[in-house]
């Protein structure tokens, strides 16, 4: 009998709750993962890296389908203090995804490879092969950029839309989220905000 595949939608925390189970289960998943993180050590990355999709949710991920062990994924999680100047705030895996999708020439292609090195339960896919900006207008007119700066701001949003962080083409889901999706026997939309995730 063909395992049911599911897909999973959503931001890293939300959904890496939902995946750490599904893992454990019978099925085959696929994890779709969001890429306008703009905020923390995402944020900083992606003013720094052009083109880089943001690492931190996706870390969440991998190590949510991974069987890695204890020690491996505190040393993948671990975040670098206060005072470590320049890399203050950054988790390692971060770096390590930073990295190598540099090498591989896309967050995608970094994340198959990484996928395979951690023995993961699932597949891994960005959302989109580009970096997002999510934008919010709200019922009063204004309008916010930037999933991090939707929480500062008080009002009820009216409706979202995402653009392309670095040009002014269309955003484009990937054609491999587009066909995992409609190959799937289910589909789940992860917990956590309704708007940014």
């Amino acid at each position: 009998m063909r395992r049911p595949k599911i897909a999973v939608i959503g931001g890293g925390t939300g959904i890496s709750v939902i995946l750490d189970s599904l893992r454990k289960k019978d099925v085959d998943i696929a994890a779709i993962v969001t890429v306008a993180d703009d905020g923390g050590s995402s944020g900083e990355l992606r003013k720094n890296i052009q083109q880089l999709t943001p690492p931190g949710d996706l870390r969440n991920v991998l190590v949510a389908l991974s069987d890695m062990p204890r020690f491996y994924e505190k040393v993948f999680q671990y975040r670098f203090a206060e005072e470590d100047g320049a890399l203050s705030g950054h988790p390692l895996g971060n770096l390590i995804i930073a990295g190598i999708s540099e090498m591989q020439g896309s967050t995608y292609n970094a994340m198959q490879l990484l996928t395979k090195f951690f023995h993961t339960t699932g597949k891994i896919y960005p959302s989109c092969d580009t970096p997002l900006t999510l934008h919010a207008v709200f019922t009063d007119g204004s309008e916010v950029a930037g999933e991090s700066h939707l929480a500062e701001h008080q009002g009820m949003i009216e409706r979202v839309y995402v653009t392309n962080t670095y040009n002014d083409q269309k955003p484009v889901a990937s054609r491999k989220v587009v066909q995992t999706i409609l190959e799937s026997d289910m589909v789940v939309l992860g917990p956590g905000s309704l708007f940014t995730s």
